[in-house]
């Protein structure tokens, strides 16, 4: 069986392999490849195309979706939310991104213990993603076409209660790609600071972020940098536990 964990893998990462290529790739023998694509074939899992060269078949392909339908995010990602709550001492808030609204909601949080925190639930409606951490965890780390599409249909400034250039907006957004996450100071709420960081699916998509926020009398630069880190590392484990590989 692993062997053939490797080798769907394998064709995760890449949807057509050639026998040879493919024993390269997953350090297996060349015959115990020529075996495996084999039995998968004959099972649907992989499609022959007569040149020695399998391609992802469509039974794999319904499994995959099927798995992927199923797959609860705010189920797996809970305790990560926990955690990092625990390790910031803030609201930690995960939040998913609707492609087709380009837009993004919040579906989950662990709230901090102190008596003045961020309300988080003013999240819960759809927000877009070019105001605050909280869009822009997700808007930085889009594909450039959609970021781009997302952009050109702004004004410039951008409006907001800090309005920001066009060309000021999109260096903001590209030291945000370098870094692998954002912060921002009273961007979305007069007094919020947030920190956040993109998740992504098995295919490497973004579909939303983890955001921990807290108000700006709690903050420092000390604090603001640990929080970006503890909350990047839980957006990359949560975006693990979902399939992604991993840059």
């Amino acid at each position: 069986m692993a062997r053939w964990a490797r080798v769907l893998d394998a064709f995760a990462e890449r949807g057509e392999w050639g026998v040879r290529d493919l024993a390269r790739e997953t350090a297996i023998p060349r015959s115990a490849v020529h075996r495996i694509v084999t039995e998968m074939g004959a099972l649907g899992l992989l499609t022959a195309d007569g040149d020695g060269r399998y391609s992802i078949g469509p039974d794999l392909a319904r499994i995959g979706i099927l798995v992927a339908g199923r797959v609860d995010v705010r189920r797996i990602g809970r305790p990560i939310l926990e955690r990092v709550a625990a390790e910031i001492g803030e609201t930690v808030v995960l939040a998913l991104y609707d492609p087709s609204r380009r837009q993004f909601s919040a579906v989950d949080a662990v709230e901090t213990s102190h008596p003045i925190r961020y309300i988080w639930e003013s999240l819960q409606d759809w927000s877009d993603v070019h105001l605050g951490s909280s869009g822009k965890g997700i808007l930085a780390f889009l594909p450039e076409s959609e970021r781009e599409a997302i952009l050109a249909s702004l004004p410039d400034p951008i409006p907001g209660r800090r309005p920001i250039s066009q060309e000021a907006f999109r260096r903001e957004l590209a030291v945000a790609r370098e870094r692998g996450w954002v912060i921002s100071h009273g961007e979305r709420y007069d007094g919020a600071i947030g920190v956040s960081a993109p998740i992504r699916d098995a295919g490497g998509r973004v579909i939303g972020d983890l955001i921990g926020t807290w108000p700006d009398n709690r903050t420092n630069a000390t604090k603001e940098a640990d929080a970006a880190f503890a909350v990047k590392r839980g957006a990359d484990e949560l975006s693990r536990r979902l399939g992604w590989p991993g840059a």
